[in-house]
């Protein structure tokens, strides 16, 4: 009786396959490749006789729930002859003792997930297969053949490997950054992230026909995009743009993606509440890094979210300056949205690299709240006719703002300005923690020639009427109104605006001032008015007339919430003609900083003392004082919290914690401060951790 040879053991050698595929810092998911690149494998055999071997191996890769040839889920390919990454093969590097070493080289274009792999061949003329065990495989930025391929390993680390970043907030005068743990190697991450896939509607409604196209990284983001919240699907994260945030915490309260996608997991694929755009911008950034498309954040200063796709968007305002509520078009302090680095060869040429990829849901894109890959080269070339949603995207980076001013006879046209949307572009440099402006890359310089031929093409693509100008209705532009910030205040000190007003006529102007301030959110919409002031002025012809006002701050402490900002507003009219000019400035109330002292040196596996410390600026007691603190590389995992109490009036309070770096190299620690008066303030600090 003939018996076939015994697979006693399979090693997939993890050290050397996982370092060749720069997956070695992902742990918790197995053996995690790289595709276009080969991978090593030994195979243990047992012969129970010595006068035979194992004869025509095949191997057969296979992904996904319903496997076949047919949709590219199912790899039949022989242990022959390695070939070049445009296909799948094998080939026997040696055997010895029954041990056989096998080379596996993927496809540059293969689908990414989580694969089967089995073994077929004949000993003495009798069919043989084994199981031979599971990998992962993922996207490959180093791969030229990849479409994510990106020529430049700086960029490649920082865009894929790097586990931490920073996000961009605040007003284009006052740009604020906070620290963001995406985390997208730590323990269980990676499983997430491949969850996330399945649990998309596509896969849930034909897995298999949703399966088959995940080689592509447009369909990717597409789904990730959809995915990542939660408006119609089980999406990770649901929005709220209220103030209460029941059920759930604020948005502004997140370090980083981990703690989040770690709950959706373990809730059954709950959406976990709440986010706003920088909370879905870094969940979605975790999940492409991890899978192997290069990403990073992007803000937007000045916004617009054009829900009409008019190209333009209508302010309205009362006759004090206060901006009115609608339910429709906004312009947004910032929007954080992600750009993906990939081919487009569903596009004609020139569209390739950066794409706009925004999970935050605003408007919906093929049946679903998703948006992009959108080139950013289309965007700035106003080509709206190219995929995904680029006519969107246009309208927040350059559309043109119509300022309505309502009175008791209705509603009446003030200006339109044509360079108010779509300012200071800013990500996070490769490399450091320093700011760069990519504005450049989204449009031509503001108000120039260029600029405003492309306008007027993307404006006549969609049929836009342009909304008429102030010059084109036959208002004189004979006086202008400037609105400036003296120094953007801490919380605790008085909002000094400075405010001018000339006379660019040859006839002296009696004029009427109205002064506002309000709370508004970073998306646009108006709160509470809480300050106002009127004043009548008489301005010379061709001359100035300037002064300083002041906001206290108990007039505005009880309405600033951490994610809000506060907007000031001259509406100035002349008393004679009755024509009016308009001026806003945002403000950003600047937070007081956290001091984190590390002590000793940080050392792999070893106890770590971190002394976190607040300074308490206003002039009275802040009670519920609590500091939370994550890191990719540190445990323990999660947020670790400690309670502060209370800190007096201008006084310092400090607590230690302990955590124990489990990575080599640079850490980065994300710090949380909350208490009754201020809500979440970050701080951040770098770690070099020494080996054991």
């Amino acid at each position: 009786m003939t018996f076939p040879p015994e697979l006693s053991g399979v090693d997939f050698d993890l050290l050397k396959n996982a370092h060749e595929h720069r997956t070695q810092g992902i742990r918790g998911i197995g053996l995690v490749l790289r595709r276009g690149q080969t991978f090593t494998l030994k195979l243990q055999f047992r012969y129970w006789g010595q006068d035979a071997a194992l004869e025509n191996l095949n191997l057969i890769a296979q992904i996904g729930p319903y496997p076949s040839p047919q949709s590219g889920t199912q790899i039949y390919f022989p242990v022959s002859k390695l070939r070049d990454n445009r296909s799948w093969s094998a080939e026997v590097e040696g055997e010895n003792n029954g041990v056989l070493s096998v080379k596996i080289q993927t496809s540059a274009t293969a689908i990414i997930g989580r694969y089967s792999l089995l073994l077929e061949g004949t000993y003495r003329g009798m069919p043989v297969s084994h199981n031979l065990g599971n990998f992962v495989l993922l996207f490959n930025p180093w791969c030229p053949e990849d479409d994510v391929f990106l020529n430049d390993e700086a960029l490649r680390q920082e865009y894929v490997m790097n586990e931490h970043g920073t996000m961009y907030q605040g007003t284009k005068d006052f740009i604020k950054n906070i620290p963001w743990n995406y985390g997208q190697f730590e323990d269980g991450i990676g499983e997430v992230c491949l969850r996330i896939l399945d649990m998309n509607p596509n896969c849930l409604k034909d897995p298999a026909t949703d399966c088959s196209k995940r080689g592509d990284p447009i369909y990717i983001c597409r789904v990730v995009s959809a995915m990542i919240n939660s408006n119609d699907d089980c999406g990770v994260v649901e929005s709220s743009w209220d103030d209460l945030f029941r059920g759930g915490v604020e948005p502004s309260s997140w370090n980083g993606s981990v703690a989040i996608l770690r709950q959706w997991h373990a809730s059954g694929c709950r959406p976990v509440k709440y986010g706003q755009c920088w909370v879905f911008a870094g969940v979605l950034c975790t999940v492409m890094r991890f899978l192997g498309i290069p990403t990073r954040p992007v803000t937007n200063y000045d916004s617009a979210h054009d829900t009409n796709c008019t190209l333009t968007v209508d302010e309205y305002y009362d006759e004090t300056g206060k901006q009115l509520e609608t339910q429709g078009d906004t312009i947004w302090n910032f929007h954080v949205w992600n750009e993906c680095w990939m081919a487009r060869k569903d596009l004609r040429s020139g569209y390739d690299g950066w794409q706009v990829v925004d999970a935050t849901p605003q408007e919906i894109s093929g049946g679903t709240y998703c948006c992009g890959p959108a080139p950013v080269k289309a965007v700035k070339e106003g080509d709206l006719d190219v995929n995904y949603d680029v006519p969107f995207v246009y309208a927040e980076v350059n559309g043109d703002v119509v300022h309505w001013v309502v009175n008791e006879n209705g509603v009446k046209q003030g200006q339109v300005d044509t360079i108010a949307i779509g300012k200071n572009f800013t990500t996070k440099r490769v490399g450091n923690n320093d700011r760069e402006d990519v504005t450049s890359h989204y449009k031509y310089a503001e108000g120039s020639p260029q600029e405003r031929s492309i306008f007027a093409k993307a404006a006549n693509s969609v049929k836009s009427k342009r909304p008429f100008s102030a010059r084109e209705s036959g208002m004189a532009l004979d006086f202008e109104v400037l609105l400036k910030l003296a120094e953007s205040p801490t919380i605790g000190q008085p909002i000094v605006l400075y405010c001018k007003i000339y006379n660019k006529s040859f006839a002296p102007k009696k004029l009427s001032v109205n002064m506002s301030a309000q709370t508004i959110q970073h998306n646009g919409t108006p709160l509470n008015q809480f300050w106002k002031n009127k004043f009548d002025v008489e301005v010379f012809p061709n001359q100035a007339t300037d002064g300083y006002f002041q906001i206290h701050p108990f007039q505005y402490q009880q309405f600033v919430r951490s994610d809000n900002s506060i907007r000031a507003t001259v509406l100035t009219t002349d008393l004679q003609s009755k024509q009016f000019r308009f001026a806003a400035q945002n403000i950003v109330i600047k937070e007081p900083t956290i001091d984190i002292k590390i002590y000793g040196v940080p050392q792999l596996n070893r106890p770590l003392n971190v002394q976190l410390s607040f300074q308490n600026s206003l002039n009275e007691v802040l009670t519920n004082c609590v500091m939370m603190a994550e890191g990719a590389g540190l445990l323990p995992d999660g947020p670790a919290q400690a309670y502060m109490g209370n800190i007096n009036p201008l006084r310092s309070g400090s607590v230690r914690l302990i955590c124990v770096p489990t990575k080599r190299g640079k850490l980065q620690l994300e710090v949380n401060f909350s208490c009754n008066k201020i809500q979440n303030i970050k701080g951040s600090a770098t770690i070099m951790v020494s080996a054991f």
